[in-house]
Order: structure tokens, then C-alpha cells, then sequence
């Protein structure tokens, strides 16, 4: 009977630990959540307001927003434990993974402008952002991710290399839209998003746009109340 409680009691805690998941870097142990960017660890701790100490996940539960811009960070391993963010600003750092950010889907402003992003597929489910800047980054061309966050009502994605623009299509609450200094010819995924409609503005501005999107689409965005602002001559 004894030995049947033992093998029972082991069973259980063997299943629990199958259960938990396995975090790496970075991940909540009895020491505290681990960042190991020594800078972005520095601006948690400025946002909570705990100087020195374990960081726990309790510590984490009130922290919303978090204004960590122009900090020399270059690895954000540790954030994806900050869930209750609803806006970050990590503007002007050195960040070339944003995989960290994948599951925070409270968020609602995320400013990235300024890093090293080569790859924006990581924020494909962050749907509930109204604003969205991941400019001058000048390592990514494919933004297909950006097809499904609805909600967006800013977006700035200039200074990169983008140069088909479709996945904006379907995003039909914008207001705000930045697409300057990349590598666009046709904006004609912009006729097709019916929401571009009287006071938004589209900057397509440094780009190498073709005859249509001069001529014909360009005019047809004015038409809506759109206020382009592109090269004219």
C-alpha cells in the first residue's frame, strides 16, 4: 500500500513537470526572470521601480507600458514575460530579433523605429496594435505579417526596403500611413483598401513609382480626400 502511495505521488509530479513548459533564456525561475541585455533589464527595472533584487513575475503584473528608447539594446529575451504591456517604445536600439514580442497581445502601440529588424513575421498575431513604427530599420522587404493586424490606425514602415505593398490591402481602419524611402513602384494595393477615405494621409514619398501610380491612382486616392504626399516631379 505504501509503495503504491510512493509510485503514485511520483507519477504525479513527473506529469507536472512534463507539463510545465520549457523557456530557456531568459525564463521565471526561484531567481527571478532573467534579461540578459543588461540595458533593457535596467529599463524594466526603472518602469517597476526595483532597483536591485530578483525580478519576479509578480513584479510585472503592473507594468503597462514600457519607454525603453535609444538604450543601446540589442536583445529583448525577457520581455515576453512583461504580458500586461500595452505599449512599448524601443525606438533607436540595436534589435535585430523581435521573436520576444510574439505573444504580447495586449499590446496596442509598439514602436520599433530605428533597430536592426530583419524579419517582422514575429508580430503576425499582435492584432489588437492601433500603432505600429518599424521604420528606417533598412533590413526587411516582406510585411506580409502586417495583413493581420486589423486594427491598425498608424502605421510607419519608411526607410526600408519594401517593395510590394498588397498585404496593406485589407487594412481598413488606417488613418496614418508612412511608406516613404523604400523601394515601391505601384501603390494600386492602396485603391483596393476602400477604408483610405477623406482626412488620412499616405506618405509615399522617395520611391520609384510607376506611370499608373502617378498618374492614375495617386489622383484617385485625392479624389477619396486622401492627402498624399509623394515627389511630383
Amino acid at each position: 500500500m505504501r509503495k503504491s502511495l510512493v509510485r503514485l505521488i511520483i507519477c504525479a509530479i513527473c506529469a507536472l513537470t512534463i507539463a510545465l513548459p520549457v523557456t530557456g533564456c531568459g525564463d521565471s525561475s526561484p531567481g527571478g526572470i532573467s534579461f540578459p541585455d543588461p540595458n533593457l533589464e535596467a529599463a524594466i527595472r526603472e518602469a517597476i521601480d526595483k532597483p536591485s533584487g530578483p525580478i519576479n513575475a509578480s513584479d510585472l503584473e503592473g507594468l503597462y507600458s514600457l519607454n525603453a528608447r535609444d538604450m543601446s539594446i540589442a536583445d529583448i529575451t525577457g520581455i515576453e514575460y512583461c504580458t500586461k504591456l500595452e505599449g512599448i517604445d524601443l525606438r533607436y536600439n540595436n534589435i535585430v530579433d523581435v521573436s520576444p514580442l510574439a505573444n504580447l497581445t495586449n499590446l496596442d502601440m509598439l514602436l520599433l523605429s530605428g533597430n536592426q529588424i530583419s524579419d517582422i513575421a514575429p508580430l503576425e498575431n499582435l492584432t489588437g496594435l492601433t500603432w505600429l513604427s518599424i521604420s528606417y530599420n533598412n533590413n526587411f522587404s516582406e510585411i506580409s505579417a502586417l495583413s493581420n493586424l486589423a486594427n491598425l490606425e498608424v502605421l510607419n514602415i519608411g526607410g526600408n526596403q519594401i517593395t510590394d505593398i498588397s498585404p496593406l490591402s485589407n487594412l481598413m481602419h488606417l488613418d496614418e500611413l508612412s511608406l516613404d524611402c523604400n523601394q515601391i513602384t505601384s501603390i494600386e494595393p492602396l485603391i483596393k483598401n476602400t477604408g483610405l477615405s477623406s482626412g488620412d494621409s499616405v506618405n509615399i514619398r522617395d520611391n520609384p513609382l510607376d506611370e499608373d501610380s502617378l498618374n492614375t491612382y495617386i489622383p484617385q486616392l485625392g479624389a477619396r480626400g486622401v492627402e498624399v504626399t509623394f515627389d511630383e516631379n
